[in-house]
């Protein structure tokens, strides 16, 4: 491995640190101490309100969250009451009672956004990508790869670092996208980094959180490839409401389910091999050196 274990096993098995466990280490005094909340976590409201303060913080722990007891119907944008059901269609909330006092708007579920033979080309590429980087572990039993830019989200500085170009596998993809986004918005998307995660049933899971306001913009939009999932969406309040992508289905957060909620994958959600594709583009208010900002749109519109 290029760099040491975070976790308490060797051979690179985990990289999990803070809130964050999986298979791994979830027998540990930390993971314990925060699945049995022996220790202080910060809640949803914590997450939600501080966004723009100087004690901002990304996410927070399933551990802090209730059940879902309310589900959103993509088809008809409408969440209801479902006792911990999750609806798929509009026949699955037929005798459901409809909360039309909780706004989960800005959030646009596209099925068959790609094709069978896409998504197997696609994985194919992820885990073969020479000449770039191969799977890293990361945290809460996932791996990674990333294209883009590199940034500390704590000290506010972004750099190009080895980031020259994004992979000529995914350029159908990435204009399909952007066409998509800016269509559905009425104004171009420029996708300036591509982050892909793989998610297993061994104890993978998404922390519920809140995409990066200092650098990513208000559009983040997603791949599902390979499995259905369940996103779960908790608001400041702590009300969480499931929401179904399909498989091969495309997602696009804006406005209220971009800001106002976070968004997380529980570990029991997960059920069989998943990889995501999540696509991000600058914020408008980004202030960086603007020499930096066009080498790295730049880097994002070649392909190699």
């Amino acid at each position: 491995m290029d760099h040491p274990p975070a976790g308490p096993f060797g051979g690179g098995e985990c990289r999990c640190t803070g809130i964050r466990f999986c298979q791994h280490c979830i027998d540990s005094d930390r993971a314990q101490s925060i699945v049995r909340r022996h220790v202080s976590l910060a809640n949803a409201s914590d997450v939600v309100l501080r966004q723009y303060t100087d004690q901002r913080m990304s996410s927070c722990s399933f551990a802090c969250v209730g059940p879902s007891l309310l589900s959103m119907c993509c088809a008809c944008k409408t969440v209801f009451e479902t006792a911990g059901g999750v609806l798929k269609c509009c026949g699955d909330h037929k005798g459901f009672i409809a909360r039309t006092d909780i706004e989960l708007s800005g959030l646009t579920i596209q099925p068959g956004f790609v094709s069978p033979n896409e998504e197997e080309y696609l994985v194919a590429f992820f885990d073969n990508p020479a000449p770039f980087a191969a799977w890293k572990v990361s945290q809460s039993g996932r791996r990674k790869q990333e294209y883009g830019p590199k940034a500390n989200f704590k000290k506010r500085k972004l750099k190009v670092g080895d980031f020259r170009a994004l992979p000529h596998q995914m350029k159908t993809t990435l204009d399909r996208v952007r066409s998509f986004v800016a269509e559905q918005t009425m104004r171009e998307y420029c996708i300036v980094e591509v982050s892909v995660l793989e998610y297993t049933a061994e104890c993978s899971c998404l922390d519920p959180h809140i995409d990066d306001t200092w650098l990513w913009g208000d559009r983040i939009g997603g791949l599902n490839l390979l499995d259905d999932v369940t996103l779960t969406f908790v608001s400041a309040d702590e009300v969480a409401v499931t929401v179904f992508v399909p498989r091969g289905a495309f997602f696009l957060l804006t406005g209220v389910s971009r800001y106002e909620w976070m968004h997380g994958i529980r570990r029991e959600d997960v059920k069989n091999r998943r990889v995501s594709v999540t696509f991000r583009e600058f914020a408008d208010n980004l202030v960086v050196d603007q020499e930096i900002l066009k080498t790295i749109v730049m880097s994002a519109t070649t392909f190699t």
